[in-house]
């Protein structure tokens, strides 16, 4: 037991180390983490997929209600973290707003796409998602 404090020392190095390698490599994920994921390229296939479904783009033309876009969203829309909203506007305006706008929501990505044609005639119209951190 003549080198106790050899033993020591280097015990207490490689706990050191253990903690600063855990200290980068939290830093590191989380930063990750926070720039990977980008919601808002997720917009452009979802309003695709509206377009080519033939009720939800009656629905949207008839401009009677978004019930059905929005339970579509919400199938495809699974983050908890994530809120959106549905507008269908004129393809003429040039505001189309959502009502949940504020200082909180900093993160926001908005889509649009015109929905034009049925068998029955040309009403087009714009139908816009936003898409915030709730």
């Amino acid at each position: 037991m003549v080198n106790k404090r050899g033993w020591l020392r280097i015990i207490e190095a490689a706990v050191s180390i253990l903690i600063v390698f855990g200290a980068v490599l939290t830093v590191t994920t989380t930063n990750r983490a926070k720039y990977s994921t980008d919601y808002c390229t997720t917009l452009a296939p979802l309003l695709e997929e509206i377009a080519e479904n033939v009720t939800l783009r009656e629905e949207i033309l008839a401009r009677s209600s978004t019930t059905g876009t929005e339970q579509f969203l919400a199938h495809r829309i699974r983050n908890p973290a994530l809120a959106y909203e549905v507008r269908i506007c004129n393809p003429d305006s040039t505001l189309c707003p959502h009502t949940q706008s504020g200082y909180e929501n900093i993160d926001i990505c908005a889509e649009e796409r015109i929905i034009a044609a049925t068998p029955e005639g040309f009403n087009p119209k714009k139908l816009k998602i936003f898409l915030f951190k709730a």
